[in-house]
């Protein structure tokens, strides 16, 4: 599924679904904006800021806009948020370092990438795309029971 929802004997112990990726931190104290709190809406913990169910790869050439909020508009947007080890917003509301949000998930580390290799990963990417199954009538609404 291209996805971390799963769990398997030897895992993780803690909830793998969920990551902060340093998209926002308003007021630089890992603030995003309301309501789109993510998990700490739910269980009122402050280390839950910015934290967001990963969704599939699958199809993710046709998922666009990017991010829970979808604020980032391509592939190559997304490559670089994370590249920056987060996002940097430098006017508005929302202005804020997310590369240093207190919140975000250590897998977030940023990293150096060329254009070639850019290039080369949204190819992968754009492979797991679909087609079939975006375009097959009897797939288009899964609350159809056939």
């Amino acid at each position: 599924m291209f996805t971390n929802a799963a769990r398997w004997v030897g895992g993780p112990t803690t909830d793998p679904e969920f990551f902060n990726t340093g998209l926002y931190n308003v007021g630089a104290n890992g603030g995003y904006p309301a309501p789109n709190t993510g998990l700490q809406a739910i269980t009122g913990v402050a280390s839950d800021m910015g934290k967001f169910k990963v969704p599939s790869l699958r199809n993710i050439e046709v998922t666009f806009p990017y991010m829970h909020d979808g604020t980032v508009a391509t592939l190559s947007d997304v490559i670089d948020h994370y590249a920056a080890g987060g996002r940097t917003l430098t006017t508005g509301a929302n202005a804020g370092t997310g590369s240093a949000n207190p919140f975000k998930s250590a897998l977030i580390t940023g990293f150096t990438i060329t254009a070639s290799e850019k290039s080369d990963v949204i190819a992968f990417l754009r492979s797991l795309t679909d087609s079939t199954f975006l375009t097959t009538p009897r797939l288009s609404n899964p609350w159809i029971v056939r």
